[in-house]
């Protein structure tokens, strides 16, 4: 089993305030971290509880005892929640079941592994992921200089091309976010993703500066004109690179190289030990959308990693049979 994805994240005040502008509801759960609530239709409501990872038991078991630890860990949660929680979604950060090549197994056998220790066989494989389940973790341990050693021989080309090619990352923060609207705005048509309004992400820094959370904004601009941006979260010796947006036009500026680049660096100086680039294609999927980013994070030393992802713990069935049939149907 390798090490699990970084998840500080998706537990700090200012990322469930975030949440909260977006209609969730925070719960306590009683395990020492928060769930988000919402309703899902007229039926009854859903608790979404993100990063499921430190909790009691859960990391210590052994890995075909996950079930019976989450299904204890549903039944403490579940007198906190809403009455009429139909189900509880919890996003599993741990390895998941996977074959021989590092694919996720199928949705029936994770569901026959999920089930086995488990007393009441309530768990289901979420028909919908809210984070993507396939990932690259960097490790920064080292310094900017153990990080540059780790980076693929190509990727080290592409960063010091940028330089040559006068390419400038600044570290812009809040200022820089309608610069970088305008580019994820771009990137979001060009690869056919849904488009979030700029008042989000001004939401989440205005959260992240009332809570303390690290957050800030990275932008290259070549010739005076912006190349490439991003967005990163950092908590602690964890970091994410959450959001980023490039132009096409100025491709041959290698702006997204050098943005990660000097994040990494930035990050491995503050003392994080590793980032979650967050975001790519499932093993041996060359055909696969994000077969190209990718290769980008590879390129980075970033290590995969297979999330077991949501699993859905069903308290009431015959309601959450038809809303799960609906969700999956919803899927872009």
């Amino acid at each position: 089993m390798t090490d699990p994805a970084p998840v500080s994240l998706f537990r700090h005040p200012a990322w469930i305030a975030w949440k909260e502008t977006q209609g969730w509801k925070r719960a306590e759960t009683g395990l020492g971290c928060s769930a988000l609530c919402r309703r899902i239709g007229t039926a009854g409501s859903m608790a979404y509880i993100p990063g499921p990872l430190s909790l009691p038991g859960l990391r210590a078991r052994n890995i075909d005892e996950r079930g019976a630890a989450m299904e204890a860990l549903s039944l403490r949660a579940l007198p906190k929640l809403p009455p009429d929680c139909v189900f509880i979604r919890w996003d599993l950060m741990v390895e998941a079941w996977t074959d021989g090549r590092g694919s996720a197994l199928n949705r029936g056998l994770q569901e026959l592994r999920m089930n086995a220790s488990t007393v009441r066989r309530r768990f289901r494989k979420a028909p919908v992921e809210y984070t993507c389940p396939d990932t690259m973790i960097l490790d920064l341990t080292g310094g900017p200089a153990a990080v540059w050693s780790r980076m693929e021989a190509k990727t080290r080309y592409a960063v010091r091309l940028a330089e040559r090619r006068g390419t400038v990352v600044e570290r812009t923060g809040e200022a820089g976010l309608r610069t970088f609207h305008e580019l994820y705005g771009r990137t979001a048509s060009r690869k056919g993703l849904p488009r979030h309004p700029e008042s989000l992400f001004r939401k989440f820094f205005r959260e992240a500066r009332d809570r303390g959370l690290e957050l800030d904004l990275y932008l290259a601009r070549y010739k005076d004109e912006p190349a490439a941006a991003a967005v990163v979260a950092r908590v602690r010796d964890e970091a994410w690179y959450l959001f980023a947006a490039s132009s096409w036009n100025l491709r041959s500026a290698a702006g997204p190289s050098a943005v990660l680049h000097r994040a990494a660096a930035d990050c491995a100086r503050a003392g994080v030990r590793r980032m979650d680039l967050l975001g790519v294609s499932p093993p041996d999927s060359p055909d696969h959308p994000l077969a190209g980013l990718t290769r980008f994070k590879k390129g980075f030393g970033g290590r995969r990693h297979t999330r077991a992802g949501a699993w859905d713990y069903v308290v009431d069935g015959e309601i959450y049979s038809g809303y799960a049939r609906t969700e999956g149907l919803s899927r872009p």
